[in-house]
């Protein structure tokens, strides 16, 4: 029977960790054969020793769901990646599948190497600047709302805009950079989704006013705001470079469920700079992008 995958790396020589597989690795679900790459991938990114000058440059090869975050592939349904990734994670979806070291054919690829700060995305090139920012503060940045956090900083903050937004299914790149408070040392794989969320959630807006009262009812429960002040930021288009979005929040339980077009974010960086305080804050861009 064919193998379900291949794995390689990292050598001394090589910081690098390659996978091959037949489908890609669902968030703790899937078959055995899945949970078993996954722990592979964990255990052999834990030996990558990034020098202060490296990140972890993630990138999935393949086809991939249209409503499928690239993040989530790399990062969200595999690990922290605590140790490689503890200055911070490149990550980007890759053009073809590079072939197998034993020959063999598959239709996925997972690639995790060491890279320098400095250094860019492989696979795209930016075309224009959407937005971009200086650094914002997000106060202490503490508890589970972290998207709700984010959004509403960028949303209350200086903001340089783009003249026009871009194309509704075009795909867009997210860089920032995260200043920690002193003494804190973030765990950058557990921020990606929450940080990226926000930011892609600020550059939206919502439309579907049936649902709004209720929702921004509850996300004025989670976070230091109003609820006419979030109704206000959902539908304010003007901000909304990334386009409009129906339902960009709406009630779920006994919260809220964001719905951001995070499926057109092809290639993002999370970048730990030095603390300089006592509060966290963040700075950086969305691009528009191409290959």
């Amino acid at each position: 029977m064919t193998a379900r995958y291949e794995i390689h790396g990292p050598t001394e020589s090589t910081p690098v960790v390659e996978a091959w597989a037949d489908d890609y690795i669902r968030f703790e679900l899937g078959p055995q054969w899945q949970k078993d790459l996954r722990n592979e991938i964990r255990a052999r990114c834990s030996e990558l020793n990034p020098s202060s000058e490296q990140v972890l440059h993630a990138t999935f090869f393949g086809a991939k769901a249209s409503n499928a975050d690239v993040e989530n592939l790399m990062l969200y349904n595999i690990g922290s990646f605590k140790g490689a990734g503890r200055n911070g994670i490149r990550f980007e979806h890759g053009q073809g599948v590079p072939s197998a070291r034993s020959g063999g054919t598959y239709p996925i690829s997972y690639r995790y190497a060491l890279a320098q700060c400095s250094g860019t995305f492989d696979h795209w090139r930016s075309t224009r600047t959407l937005a971009s920012f200086d650094w914002i503060d997000l106060g202490e940045f503490a508890g589970e709302k972290k998207l709700s956090q984010v959004w509403l900083a960028l949303s209350r903050g200086q903001i340089d805009l783009a003249d026009r937004a871009c194309p509704q299914d075009a795909p867009f790149a997210v860089e920032i950079d995260l200043r920690p408070p002193v003494g804190r040392e973030p765990i950058m794989g557990n921020l990606v989704k929450g940080v990226f969320d926000g930011v892609i959630s600020a550059f939206q807006a919502h439309t579907d006013t049936s649902v709004l009262p209720d929702a921004a009812a509850r996300v004025a429960s989670l976070i230091s705001a109003e609820p006419a002040e979030i109704e206000n930021h959902l539908l304010d288009q003007r901000r909304a470079v990334l386009g409009v979005s129906p339902r960009l929040v709406s009630p779920y339980r006994d919260g809220v469920k964001w719905d951001p077009a995070d499926h057109r974010c092809v290639a993002g960086e999370l970048l730990a700079t030095e603390p300089v305080g006592p509060r966290w804050a963040i700075r950086g861009r969305v691009v528009e992008v191409d290959r």
